[in-house]
């Protein structure tokens, strides 16, 4: 067991933290040696690797992509080499990939040969999204509704989800240029045949108006601009986002679906982005 995080998904675990109870807690973490972190996508929009080194939990300095890897993904009889991209810190090639192949990531890196496979399911179109206030006990929380359809009604199917923003508001200055607001991963358990279902929970009323310094990473203001994407996932993909959350709560490591010994994913999925959607606060 680490204690170590993979750069990327720390922020992504952070972010979900967001959403929970706060408690300032003072932990010892036992040092242990770095290890190779692998996160690969294969989408509609092309392949994209990045490796990194795990860093310790309480250093917020990100570790760069690293170069020197020999990266392949392959599927059918074709073979893609993944370019490494100095600027960016990627491998990556423009290659789309298609729902119903399977696709094999091959990495060389440092000694070290690392495998994985994921077939890319087939795609859930978004139907509609939209903000709406719910009452909640004496509370109103805004929501995120996001209707999708489910591209196999028949079967278990897998889901992730992002929500980025772009905000003007003074206390959103860092937020100008975009970043990550929300995301999880679900099934589709208890949703209506062909479709699916989402509440996302942004933020409570007496938040926005309270409008606190430590609360503003998580408050929308009028004119935030929401950016919403969708990916069907296989299982093992969903597993590691799901152990990702759980597990850190008993410092484990996530469960990966790479062999050769290190951590991160490698994901088929493909890429539905629905329509930008701005927030309009209520009047008074």
């Amino acid at each position: 067991m680490s204690q170590y995080l993979p750069t990327t998904l720390l922020s992504f675990l952070i972010l979900l933290l967001l959403t929970s109870c706060e408690k300032e807690i003072d932990i010892d973490y036992p040092s242990s040696a770095p290890l190779t972190t692998i996160e690969g996508q294969v989408t509609n929009e092309g392949m994209d690797v990045v490796i990194t080194h795990t860093r310790p939990v309480g250093e917020a300095t990100p570790s760069a992509g690293l170069p020197g890897a020999h990266v392949t993904i392959s599927w059918g009889d074709q073979t893609q080499a993944l370019a490494y991209n100095p600027t960016t810190g990627h491998y990556h090639s423009d290659t789309a990939g298609q729902p119903g192949n399977t696709y094999h990531l091959s990495v060389d890196f440092e000694g070290t040969h690392y495998e994985s496979q994921s077939t890319m399911p087939l795609l859930s179109t978004i139907l509609s999204t939209t903000f709406v206030w719910q009452e909640v006990l004496s509370e109103r929380l805004l929501a995120f509704e996001v209707w999708a359809s489910d591209p196999e009604p028949e079967t278990r199917n897998y889901y992730w989800y992002r929500m980025d923003r772009r905000s003007s508001h003074p206390h959103g200055k860092a937020k100008q240029t975009g970043e990550a607001y929300r995301w999880n991963v679900f099934d589709d358990r208890g949703n209506p045949p062909g479709r699916i279902y989402r509440d996302i929970i942004c933020m409570t009323e007496k938040m926005a108006e309270e409008d606190e310094e430590e609360q503003w990473e998580r408050i929308l203001y009028d004119g935030d601009t929401i950016k919403f994407q969708l990916m069907v996932i296989d299982k093992p993909v969903y597993d590691f986002f799901r152990t990702l959350v759980v597990g850190q709560n008993g410092r484990a490591n996530p469960v990966g679906n790479i062999s050769g010994g290190c951590l991160g994913y490698f994901s088929a999925a493909h890429i539905s982005r629905a329509k930008d959607v701005i927030y309009h606060a209520p009047k008074k």
